[in-house]
């Protein structure tokens, strides 16, 4: 069986790194569609040069790649098992 395809993302942390979560909209897993939505990423799946809010490129950029360093702040505590995506709720 074949495995369902993947958000097409691409974090900048090494410009290779695609995020894990099934694929939802567009190509896009449903946090990252939302984002796309509301202009912070490209159709092509990178964070967009028009973002200026360090904290929330960082948050975008980490989703989905590594639970352990999405950190939106001081203080903060990283998303939890599922790293914040809304398909892997109450699973884990």
């Amino acid at each position: 069986m074949r495995d369902s395809p993947r958000c097409r993302y691409i974090s900048s942390y090494d410009g290779v790194t695609r995020c894990c979560h099934h694929v939802h909209a567009q190509a896009f897993c449903r946090w990252h569609y939302q984002a796309l939505l509301q202009g912070e990423i490209t159709e092509e799946g990178y964070l967009s040069d028009s973002l200026s809010d360090q904290v929330r490129r960082r948050e975008i950029n980490y989703f989905g790649i590594h639970p352990e360093a999405v950190l939106v702040g001081p203080g903060s505590e990283p998303l939890p098992e599922g790293h914040g995506d809304p398909d892997t709720r109450g699973r884990g």
